[in-house]
């Protein structure tokens, strides 16, 4: 089609010049020779201007390409080239066919965009429990992991661990990478904020008992342990190296016998928020070790 419209502009071309050196009275050869001379030259400036906007087309792409190209090249030395290769080979190999599939994998790639450029912007949420969260950070922490634990024997507080949480197909699993952590050198603290109705000594045993069996430092916070200033600003929330905190936050319920359910977690990278974190955990953490220290030493 495009070759057509060029043969139809030529001949108008030719055309309307022959006509032209007619109408002034020029000589035939003339004429039939100015003919030629601008058709030839309307064709030659067509097919120009169609090279050089293939030209500009080319030279886009190959910008793109290679702006492409530098992102993957950060990419794969921030995440490790072997990851990344899998995944665009994975990709490559899906069926197209299968669109339920590739409708998933979608998804998913979405899901993990939407992680990194949260872990960019300092802050990424996820709606509802995400426990691959929890367990990845778990098993890729190569230094330390500093845990609270809001802990009530009341089933209805809408606490993480309550109940039998700890008993879970997650909390066991998590349990297990916890061990793991610490069979690799990773220090593992978890600090029990108790509520008042947690006085049953046996119960608490329990729950504390499968953590220190895999070797975590454990320490029990009361009430009273706690400033006046800190006690309506308790949150669950676990530090991974000191660099990331995972963060729960509970729905709100209308009756008391409804146990909340976790509306969102939360990974906060933001230093600023993090540091917050850790020197509130610290403190938490050496006022009552040296709260005990005086009472053992009394």
């Amino acid at each position: 089609m495009q070759i057509l419209i060029k043969i139809v502009v030529t001949a108008i071309a030719g055309g309307l010049t022959y006509l032209i050196t007619n109408a002034t009275h020029q000589p035939q050869i003339w004429q039939l020779t100015m003919s030629i001379f601008v058709a030839g030259l309307i064709l030659v400036v067509q097919f120009l201007i169609e090279s050089a906007e293939q030209n500009r087309h080319l030279l886009d792409e190959v910008r793109g390409i290679s702006r492409a190209a530098a992102q993957l090249a950060t990419a794969e030395g921030h995440l490790g080239r072997g990851s990344l290769t899998r995944l665009v080979e994975s990709a490559g190999r899906l069926n197209p066919l299968e669109e339920l599939q590739l409708r998933f994998a979608r998804h998913q790639v979405d899901d993990l965009a939407n992680l990194l450029d949260g872990l960019r912007s300092g802050r990424a949420e996820h709606e509802g429990e995400d426990p691959d969260w929890l367990l990845g950070l778990t098993q890729t922490a190569a230094k330390t992991i500093d845990a609270t634990s809001l802990t009530s024997f009341d089933r209805h507080h809408g606490f993480v661990d309550e109940g039998d949480f700890w008993l879970s197909d997650l909390g066991l699993r998590y349990l297990d990478l916890q061990r793991k952590a610490i069979e690799r050198g990773v220090r593992v603290r978890r600090m029990f904020l108790l509520t008042e109705d947690a006085t049953d000594e046996e119960q608490l045993e329990r729950v504390l008992a499968p953590h220190r069996q895999i070797g975590v430092q454990t320490t029990i916070v009361r009430p009273d342990d706690i400033h006046f200033l800190h006690q309506n600003d308790l949150e669950d929330f676990i530090l991974f190296d000191g660099k990331v905190s995972y963060e729960f936050h509970t729905a709100r319920t209308l009756r008391k016998d409804v146990t909340p359910l976790i509306a969102s977690v939360a990974l906060v990278v933001e230093a600023r928020l993090v540091k917050k974190r850790q020197e509130r955990f610290e403190e938490l953490w050496n006022a009552v070790r040296v709260k005990r220290a005086v009472a053992d030493g009394g």
